[in-house]
Order: structure tokens, then C-alpha cells, then sequence
């Protein structure tokens, strides 16, 4: 297996150098819960080995960060011990907020950390007839439930799985690989099957990203009416005032919070949701999307915000390896970046949703296309805001501005969990930090086994308790509303 050597690998990326700095603030770290079903209850060096190899086997998890020269570098981590625990199943509720404030060792690693908590609750859980609803008010989120199945009758043993990383090491797919590769090598283990030294996926740089943006700079530099167009786009932002500014202040004094909440479609109301979407001829992102702004629209005309049209500014993240050439399954590490967007939504959007929807994904899909987060980069670098991007992380940004809300979907993550005999994932939920930042909330889903996933990240600087709650009501009753 390779050696923890220490070896300096390469340059961060900007994004990757951003994500550093949000760590050292304990904010913008990632975390993923695991539902796991065995055929054998787990042993702890059982789980310690299969992550000893997970360790081994996955080049992003093995770095650590060092500066050389006075820049940002990764090398190889030094530290060989898997950050592992077995919890009590009493704070089963709270690792997960533990993990979104956690503090690595940048300068050894791992980047990275798991924790295990028995589940024996599971076969007390039951499921509704249209739609699961777990709602969480806590730091953490309430462990989500294992959904009964009948295949897993075999598998009586259940278990919380957490995995927490440092965002500069991964995204949602590197992260998604991860929970797939956690449960094959577990597997292994339990099966005592010889586990070789191959590598799984790559560590990969930004350099074929960087090429596409820097001609996508040469481009604006030369187009005039381009640069004016971004340049206009950034003065807009600069006058954008939050709508749950407007509607919420923090009581002076409290702590600022990332809470989150979680929405669990079943499988029947899931594959009527995915069928209305292909009818409407729209992806569920857009569909999603239009079923935030109308939320929000609803949400701001309670709390006496009325207006004709309201401009909601949003933030897609987009893996940038869409555009890249050759095959990228392998291909590990933080590549993300964000498409913004600008919708005017109408006081009466439910009575036209569907079309509404339609023209949200005209745009998207325009915006995916062309490129659009490619050329956002690269109007960055032209006016060189990088410092003005690391003070996402401070406390008062003058010139940040955050968006309304973000979007991360993955889309249909189950072919990227491979199902094993021993061992079989029944839910993955994730969760990404964005307390001391000037993040509103994140929408973070995805479809796994057949069903919709969806956790709501909330920032108490901008959201309370009963306005995130009240949003995602919204959202998932009108939901409900339009595919009738």
C-alpha cells in the first residue's frame, strides 16, 4: 500500500484555498449520514479495517495541506490513523453537528473522520402511506429513521454510519464515491476476502477546469459588451437585499446556529414526482427550484412582504467536471463551482406553476450549456476577488452578497452505491456547514433507492427555527398540490 510520506503533490485551487479558510473557521465542513443494514452485527475492528483501507485506497482522503513558499500546497498526509469512533446510541442526534464544526489537522491529516453508532430503534420505524417527514429542529438533525424494506430481511442489523471531510478534499460526487467504496471494502472485510493495494480514483487537479476558464477570460477581455454584461450583473448584486433579511433579525445575543431539517419522499410519491417532471418536460432541479421561489414568495406575503414580482437570487453548485473530455468516474477531489441566477417570480406563481417551471429550466439548462459557471470564474479572476470571495467567511462581508438560497442536487446517487450481500446502504443523507458565513440556507437532494431525499441547512443568523420549518411546509405541500 503507498506510504504516508509527505510528499508535496500540488498548488490548492482557489476553491480549494477558500475551503481552508472556511475550515480554520469551523464552517463550510461536509457531512454524511449512512444508513447501513448487515447480515452480521459489526465488529469495531471490523469497521476500523475496512476504513484503515478505505484510507489507503482513496488518494483525496490521504492528503493534508502545507504552504511552501508562502502558497497553499497539498502533500501527502503523515498521519496514518483513521480518525474512528464507536458512539453510544444516545448521541446518535448529535454527531452530525459535530462533524460540521469539526477541526482537523491540516498539517498531518486525514482531512477526514467516521463515527458509528448502533441503530436499534430501526424495526420501530414505520412508514406513511404518501410521504415521509422527518422534521429535525436540533443542532444536528434527528438520525434519519431506516425505512422498512422487505429485501432486507436478511440484513437485521442496523447502523449508523457518519462520515465527516474537510470540503477542500471533496465534493458531492468524490463524497457519494466514498460511501460506495465504505461499504464494498466493509463487504470485504466481513466476507474475509483479500483486499489488494489498487487505487480508487484519482486525486485530480483543476488544470483541464483552469484551461476552460482562462478562455473563457480571453473571451470577456475581448468582448466589451460581454464584460459589460458581467460587470452590470455584479453591480446588481452589490443592491440585492436578502428576503429573509427582511422577514427575520437574530435576537441580539443568541449564538449563531447551523441547523438543519429533513424531508423524505416515499417511493410512491417520489416516482409521481419524477413522472409529473418528464410529462412537464422539466428536470426535478428546475421543478425544485420553482417550488422554492413560489415557497418563499408565499412565506414573504405572510409576513407582509407583498409585491407583484419578487427577484430571487439563487446559487446552483454544478460539478465542473460536465465539461471536461474523456471518461471522469475516476476523478476525486473539489470540483464545484456555481451557476447564479436571477428569477422574477409573480405573486400568483401556483396558479401558473408548471409554466413557471418551464422557463426555470430554459434558463438553467441555457446556463448548464454554455457554461455559464465557467465564465463567472473567469469574470473573477478579471477583477481579482478572490479577497473579496475569502470574506465569505467573515463576520460583516461588505461586498459578498449571498444569494437568497443555494441548490445542491445530485440527482440519482444509486448507482453510485453498489448494493452488497453483507452489507446494504438504505439512506445517505449529507449536510454541508454554513454557520459564521453569509449563507441563508442550502437545499441540499438527491434520489437514492427509489426515494427523494432532502435536507434543508439553515443559518440562524438569517433563519429561525419556525420560518425554516414554515418554508420547507410550503415547499412539500405544494409539492404534493402539483402532481395531482
Amino acid at each position: 500500500m503507498p506510504d504516508f510520506d509527505g510528499k508535496w503533490l500540488r498548488e490548492a485551487s482557489k476553491a480549494e484555498k477558500i475551503f481552508e479558510e472556511c475550515h480554520k473557521k469551523g464552517t463550510v465542513l461536509v457531512a454524511y449520514h449512512v444508513n447501513l443494514s448487515t447480515t452480521v452485527p459489526l465488529q469495531e475492528d471490523q469497521v476500523k479495517l475496512a476504513l484503515t483501507h478505505l484510507y489507503r485506497k482513496v488518494p483525496c482522503l490521504r492528503v493534508c495541506f502545507g504552504e511552501r513558499e508562502g502558497t497553499l500546497w497539498f502533500r501527502e498526509a503523515t498521519n496514518k490513523n483513521v480518525d474512528f469512533k464507536v458512539l453510544p446510541e444516545t448521541e446518535v442526534n448529535e454527531v452530525m453537528a459535530c462533524l460540521k464544526s469539526y477541526q482537523y489537522n491540516s498539517d498531518t491529516g486525514p482531512l477526514w473522520c467516521a463515527r458509528l453508532v448502533a441503530d436499534t430503534s430501526s424495526g420501530q420505524c414505520e412508514q406513511t402511506t404518501s410521504m415521509v417527514d422527518n422534521t429535525s429542529t436540533g443542532h444536528s438533525g434527528q438520525a434519519s429513521p431506516h425505512i422498512p424494506d422487505d429485501n432486507l430481511v436478511s440484513l437485521p442489523h442496523s447502523y449508523h454510519l457518519f462520515l465527516g471531510f474537510h470540503h477542500g478534499i471533496i465534493d458531492g460526487f468524490s463524497a457519494i464515491k466514498i460511501c460506495g467504496f465504505t461499504a464494498t471494502l466493509l463487504n470485504d472485510v466481513i466476507t474475509g476476502k483479500p483486499i489488494n493495494d489498487d487505487q480508487l480514483g484519482e486525486f485530480v487537479s483543476c488544470k483541464e477546469t483552469m484551461e476552460l476558464v482562462l478562455a473563457k477570460k480571453a473571451l470577456i477581455k475581448g468582448d466589451p459588451l460581454l464584460m459589460k454584461k458581467w460587470t452590470d450583473e455584479a453591480n446588481l448584486r452589490k443592491d440585492k437585499e436578502l428576503f429573509f433579511s427582511r422577514i427575520y433579525q437574530k435576537p441580539e445575543g443568541t449564538e449563531e446556529n447551523c441547523l438543519a431539517l429533513e424531508r423524505q419522499l416515499d417511493t410512491t410519491t417520489t416516482r409521481k414526482f419524477l413522472n409529473k417532471c418528464r410529462a412537464e418536460r422539466v428536470t426535478v432541479h428546475s421543478a425544485f427550484t420553482a417550488l422554492a421561489d413560489a415557497a418563499l414568495v408565499e412565506l414573504l406575503a405572510e409576513k407582509g412582504v407583498v409585491q407583484d414580482t419578487y427577484n430571487i437570487y439563487n446559487y446552483h453548485a454544478v460539478s465542473t467536471r460536465r465539461y471536461w473530455k474523456g471518461d471522469v468516474s475516476k476523478s476525486l477531489g473539489c470540483h464545484v463551482s456555481i451557476i447564479r441566477m436571477y428569477t422574477d417570480t409573480p405573486r400568483n406563481i401556483n396558479e401558473i406553476f408548471w409554466d413557471f417551471a418551464r422557463s426555470v429550466h430554459q434558463e438553467l439548462q441555457s446556463k448548464l450549456t454554455s457554461g455559464t459557471a465557467l465564465e463567472e470564474e473567469a469574470f473573477d479572476l478579471l477583477k481579482s476577488e478572490l479577497k473579496d470571495t475569502l470574506k465569505f467567511v467573515a463576520d460583516s462581508p461588505t461586498s459578498f452578497v449571498s444569494p437568497d438560497y443555494y441548490t445542491t442536487n445530485m440527482g440519482d446517487v444509486t448507482a453510485l452505491v453498489t448494493e452488497e450481500d453483507n452489507v446494504r446502504v438504505t439512506c445517505i443523507m449529507r449536510s454541508v456547514s454554513n454557520r459564521n458565513t453569509m449563507c441563508t440556507c442550502s437545499h441540499i437532494f438527491h434520489t437514492f433507492r427509489g426515494r427523494f431525499l432532502h435536507l434543508l441547512d439553515y443559518n440562524t443568523r438569517f433563519m429561525s427555527t419556525e420560518i425554516a420549518e414554515n418554508f420547507c411546509n410550503k415547499i412539500f405541500d405544494n409539492l404534493s398540490k402539483v402532481i395531482e
